[in-house]
Order: structure tokens, then sequence, then C-alpha cells
């Protein structure tokens, strides 16, 4: 279930849009280069086919990308259903691996910090040329 939708282009490649919190996902889509980006808050939490019909209802600026939303809105109204329905849950063989916190640690000690400046190799070589 979503409480925004909307549709956004990047590298020419536009998309719908699905989220639940307006300003971050508008923030780390405009940060990615998506433009136009075109999100609103929707009147209720709302499945993704949902969302689609009512950005076609709303009509505006996404008017123009209503092949788009459509195409989307068919896509996550019948046939994911049907898939879900018909395809077996996959069988889980391995189980994650607990690591303790001290497991963590250590081998965060054992990271190499980063040399300083006057142990920079390049640096001492340069100033060996000098």
């Amino acid at each position: 279930m979503f409480t925004v939708a909307g549709v956004s282009t990047q590298n020419g490649v536009t998309k719908v849009r699905f989220a639940n919190d307006l300003v971050s996902r508008y923030k780390l889509l405009s940060k990615g280069g998506h433009s136009p980006l075109e999100l609103i808050e929707l009147p209720r939490a709302m499945t993704k086919a949902e969302a689609c019909q009512h950005l076609l209802d709303t009509g505006g600026v996404f008017t123009q990308w209503a092949n788009l939303i459509g195409e989307t809105m068919g896509k996550k109204n019948g046939s994911g259903a049907l898939l879900a329905a018909t395809t077996p849950a996959p069988k889980v063989t391995k189980t994650a691996k607990k690591v303790s916190a001290k497991k963590v640690h250590a081998a965060v000690n054992k990271v190499k910090p980063a040399p300083k400046a006057d142990e920079d190799l390049e640096l001492k070589e340069l100033t060996a040329l000098l």
C-alpha cells in the first residue's frame, strides 16, 4: 500500500513511481537527475493499481503519460496476482549466520587506516626528486 504516486523521467525513460513519503522520495529522485518529476499524495493508502487509476482520474499533468500509467496499472492489476497464485514460494536452503558484535569489531579493527600525508609514498617520492 502506498500514499504517494507519480511519474518521473531519467535518461529519457519515464516510469510510474510509488512511495510512502513524498518529501524523501522527491529528494531522492531529484538527486538522481529525474526530470520532469510529478508526484502527488494519494487520498488514502492504495495498491499500485489503485494509485495508477487515481493518477488517470486526476488528469492534469498526468494525461500526457496516460498510456504508460495504463500499462503499469494493467501489470499491477491482474498479472501480479495471477503470478503470485501460480508460482510456488522458493525453498530456503541456507540460514543466515548470526555474527556477533565482537567479530564485527575485530574485523573493523583489522582494516588499516589510510596513510597520513607524511606517510604517503607518492609524496615521499616527489620530495625525494626535489
